[in-house]
């Protein structure tokens, strides 16, 4: 869904606003609110900053929050108040990549859960929030249809919802991005990044760094992605996955020791790893459930050409050993993250496993 701004010769304290940004997709709702900031402080002057409170919404109560709204701007009587996470402790889950079908909505969480008024006092605020005040409520993950709470900021404002593009819109969002960097992306390269980039913030950053590589009304093609590109060592993971669905040790830690000895540090194996595993969990989940090959791609919401490439490792894995490979592999970010582990000798036990 697009972001609306409304009109731009509305001044910040001529109206009141709910605007719920909700979605999977961190990057895409990241960038929305970002957009929003922009805008309102504009709106509100040399001295909009001021006017901004932010609230964590695991912990925030309704008075707390109808005191937030209310509080007088320091220049003048506009207020944006930014409350992240508060619909989510009421009916969803806060993992980005979340699919959001579930209609169960779990317990409340965070502070006050047990008040059976809750939701109804937050809706309250919803309702009658001052002139002049826009209230932006951050969700990066999934909210349960049947939310009250969700409903509610329905009622009194709006909700806009940001998913992950996948397959062709991922290709348009990669050709739209790199018209704004002023670079141009040939088809093949097009499509390498597309079926290689696991989401929009690795996207976006790999765009970046291209387009300084090519410079200004340059070319991305296929070439420039083998001598600079994160997706040109996507191929050589894919090998190394390959050989350990294929319980072939020797030539799986080969793969892994060609990667680091060509420069590629392991702690930047492991996201592409990581996002090869869970094309593999999802493939693996279709064939599971019997979907014919020609549909898959539909299904998933991949590209053709990835699903095809990933039929064959699928197959030679359970998901039951794809679900513990990924859960090592969390871990295993996590520590490498927190100066736990050493990337390169954890990655090299990592592929051990994967090849049992």
């Amino acid at each position: 869904m697009l972001p609306f701004f409304g009109n731009a010769s509305e001044t910040f304290r001529d109206f009141t606003m709910l605007i719920a940004l909700v979605g999977p997709d961190r990057y895409l709702v990241g960038q929305a609110l970002q957009k929003y900031l922009d805008k309102y402080a504009s709106d509100a002057g040399d001295f909009g900053g001021f006017n901004l409170t932010r609230l964590d919404g695991a912990r925030l109560l309704p008075d707390e929050l109808m005191r937030a709204v209310q509080a007088m701007g320091f220049f003048g009587d506009s207020r944006l108040v930014v409350v992240d996470g508060l619909l989510t402790r009421f009916g969803g889950s806060s993992k980005a990549g979340a699919d959001g079908g579930d209609d169960a909505a779990p317990p409340t969480k965070g502070r006050g859960k047990s008040d059976p008024g809750l939701v109804d006092g937050f809706a309250e605020v919803f309702a009658s929030l001052p002139e002049g005040t826009v209230l932006i409520l951050v969700e990066r993950g999934t909210v349960a249809k049947n939310s009250a709470l969700l409903k509610a900021a329905g009622r009194y404002g709006k909700v806009e919802e940001y998913m992950t593009p996948k397959g062709s819109s991922f290709e348009r969002w990669i050709s739209e991005h790199a018209r704004a960097l002023d670079v141009k992306v040939t088809p093949g390269a097009l499509s390498l990044l597309s079926t290689s980039l696991p989401d929009l913030a690795s996207a976006s950053n790999e765009l970046e760094k291209l387009s300084l590589y090519v410079g200004e009304g340059g070319t991305i093609d296929e070439s420039v992605l083998r001598t600079m590109s994160w997706t040109a060592k996507a191929d050589d993971v894919f090998e190394m996955t390959s050989a350990a669905a294929r319980r072939d040790t020797r030539t799986a830690l080969s793969q892994l020791q060609k990667l680091v000895d060509g420069g590629t540090a392991p702690e930047g194996i492991l996201p592409v790893l990581a996002w090869q595993i869970r094309t593999l969990i999802q493939v693996r989940d279709l064939l599971d459930q019997r979907i014919s090959e020609g549909r898959m791609a539909e299904k998933a919401g991949m590209s053709d050409f990835v699903v095809r490439k990933s039929i064959g490792p699928a197959r030679q894995f359970t998901m039951k050993k794809l679900l513990e490979i990924h859960s090592q592999l969390l871990q295993l970010d996590h520590a490498v993250k927190t100066g736990r582990a050493d990337a390169e000798m954890s990655l090299d036990a990592l592929v051990v496993d994967m090849c049992r």
